[in-house]
């Protein structure tokens, strides 16, 4: 009975929206791996839930790195920028609820590595990370990445070639911030932003290719992507811009970071 209370518990949690598109998923489980669909039959209980809370939250803007520079113009701004900026209001607004927060970047146009963001996120004793980054292909709103099987990284001139990760731990834990997330911000944003629900590492080009993005390869403690909005999008675009839109969006990832650490 508990674990059926459990269960239900859960499902609720983690209940879909469909996103408009070609993207569209008729259930969290849709085409994911088996591994993958058995966690959301049989949903982890958030981490915060049984034990003391830890106050420490990594927020990580993504870009630039040397793959990636996100610097490229789309709709008159660009993801590293945008990035940036909802990153400081999520530091701002969580140290406001008490906690404190991991940047991996103190300015905007600095370059980090995406195993050393994973590796600062370990060594800073983190309880959870949040990577921030925008889409630029078709669709619309907002979407949740988490690792959904192990990947491997393979970067031949890097010593940590053929590091295998994350622990089925912490895949499981980072669903559990996946589905509390995806149900802060389709809180946050309803009526701003469609929510494009939870998906796999798997789904990106990167984690197609490695198994999972490289920042949730290497990590220690739960950890999502958020892609906050579809730059290449003009609704989208012009909310994500705007102050307002930052502000309300970051408010919706705290909101997501507080269900997840008291559900």
């Amino acid at each position: 009975m508990k674990r059926l209370s459990f269960i239900l518990s859960a499902a609720l949690l983690l209940g879909f929206l469909p996103r408009a598109g070609a993207d569209d998923w008729t259930g969290l489980g849709n085409g994911l791996p088996a591994a993958a669909a058995e966690f959301v039959a049989n949903p982890p209980a958030p981490l915060f839930r049984a034990e003391g809370p830890r106050q420490l939250i990594c927020v990580d803007a993504g870009h630039p790195n040397s793959f990636n520079s996100g610097l490229q113009p789309v709709s008159g701004t660009n993801e590293t920028h945008i990035n940036w900026q909802v990153a400081l209001k999520l530091e701002r607004i969580l140290k406001e609820r008490g906690f404190d927060v991991l940047m991996t970047k103190t300015a905007e146009l600095q370059y980090v590595e995406n195993k050393e963001r994973a590796l600062m996120a370990n060594r800073g004793g983190a309880a959870l990370c949040v990577h921030l980054h925008c889409e630029s292909t078709p669709g619309t709103g907002f979407a949740i990445y988490y690792p959904d099987r192990q990947g491997v990284y393979e970067y031949k001139n890097d010593p940590d070639n053929g590091f295998k990760g994350p622990s089925g731990q912490v895949m499981t834990d980072s669903l559990a911030l996946a589905g509390a997330m995806r149900k802060g911000m389709a809180q946050g944003l309803a009526g701003s932003l469609s929510d494009g629900g939870v998906r796999g590492d798997s789904r990106t080009q990167v984690g197609a290719n490695q198994g999972a993005l490289t920042f949730s390869i290497f990590s220690k403690i739960p950890t999502i992507t958020i892609e906050m909005a579809v730059l290449t999008n003009p609704r989208d675009a012009r909310f994500i811009k705007s102050e307002e839109g930052q502000e309300k969006t970051a408010q919706a990832i705290a909101a997501g970071i507080l269900l997840y650490r008291t559900p």
